[in-house]
């Protein structure tokens, strides 16, 4: 029976929690929404930012689902809906009878939005990332970069390096040694640049984004050569003040805003990266042209300031690499890929030289999950 691909109606509700279980039992830990109204990005009439659910039917049966999410992005001197392909699940993943339900379902998304793009992934080896790449995607990693503020706690918690007896010893003599806390501090200094930040250089902690927001968007957003569209509206809808995970810091020079962060402080527990380190992490960013240190500078103090063991970040655009890496922030290897649809790399041509001047952070694709 061919494989037919529908939005996702109330209908399909029965079908997708069978689908849910088959996946479950074949020990795959994916799970795809069980209503077909999104609870993040629901479509609004007044918003270019939403979520829509597809699902794949062999008959009355799903075999795969998918989601993408449609939103405005400028590009300099125009602004065009493009869109997010995330969390597609076939069932070829536990039943090989249904490999191809994957590259149904692309090719499906394809044709409703041609300027696709996919974030997050989980690295060049996975199967998604692979099945791109075999058709003619262009992937690059969004660079990781990382500080350290607790070398004690982060050398006895960070479980992605302790994995091996070996390392595990090592590890634990320069934590108790104290030639840990020494090493990290004086390689974060090295690598960072003298910071002269401004005397009249202010931050505050808002609850919502508004006209200044807007204003700065204004600024900076020909800076860029592709960006999510970042006005007030939008923001607040990513990052709505009903959840008290986000921190909005504003960040002023001489009472001007000169850009903005979001920030979280997350305590882990039995993460299969960060143990029980409490982590930063800066989500999402934006500035006039220049001032992207300063930003992170505040940024970074802030997070200090809630006694984080190590703060995180992933960004594409270069101006935002060199400004955290200026403050000390070090370059770690990177499963967070930004995949872009033939037609978008058309957009960005010469897409070598246009991919580095993308504004890419964990609040685009499907927002700052596992953080």
């Amino acid at each position: 029976m061919p494989i037919v691909i529908k939005p996702f109606t109330s209908d399909h509700v029965s079908a997708v929690q069978e689908f849910n279980k088959r996946i479950q039992a074949g020990g795959k830990a994916f799970h795809f929404p069980e209503s077909p109204i999104p609870q993040w990005l629901p479509r609004r009439a007044s918003l270019p930012l939403y979520q829509e659910y597809f699902v794949a039917l062999e008959g009355d049966a799903v075999r795969g689902a998918y989601i993408i999410k449609p939103q405005a992005f400028a590009f300099r001197d125009k602004v065009r809906m493009i869109a997010d392909y995330h969390l597609p699940i076939s069932e070829g993943i536990v039943d090989r009878r249904y490999l191809v339900v994957g590259i149904h379902m692309l090719m499906d998304a394809l044709k409703r939005q041609p300027y696709l793009f996919a974030l997050g992934i989980g690295g060049y080896s996975e199967a998604l990332a692979q099945m791109l790449q075999a058709l003619k995607w262009s992937l690059i990693a969004c660079p990781f970069y990382f500080k350290v503020n607790h070398p004690y706690r982060f050398l006895r918690e960070i479980v992605f390096l302790r994995r091996q007896r070996s390392r595990r010893m090592i590890l634990d003599a320069l934590a108790f040694s104290g030639l840990g806390w020494t090493s990290l501090k004086a390689l974060q200094t090295l690598k960072g640049l003298p910071q002269r930040l401004p005397a009249d250089l202010t931050s505050d902690e808002v609850t919502s984004f508004s006209t200044w927001a807007d204003a700065l968007w204004m600024q900076a957003k020909d800076h860029y050569a592709m960006i999510a569209v970042r006005d007030a509206a939008i923001l607040n809808t990513l990052y709505p003040n009903s959840d008290k995970r986000f921190r909005r810091i504003r960040v002023l020079h001489r009472g001007a805003v000169i850009g903005w962060a979001v920030v979280m402080s997350t305590p882990m527990r039995n993460h299969s990266h960060f143990g029980d380190m409490r982590v930063g992490s800066v989500v999402d960013c934006l500035a006039v042209p220049g001032a992207e240190p300063q930003v992170v500078a505040m940024a970074t103090q802030h997070l200090v300031g809630h006694r984080v063991d190590i703060i995180v970040t992933n960004q594409l655009h270069e101006a935002w690499c060199k400004a955290f890496a200026r403050h000390g922030y070090l370059h770690g290897p990177s499963n967070f890929l930004f995949a872009a649809s033939p037609k978008l790399v058309e957009t960005l041509q010469p897409f070598e030289v246009n991919v580095s001047r993308v504004h890419m952070t964990r609040g685009d694709g499907d927002g700052p999950i596992h953080l």
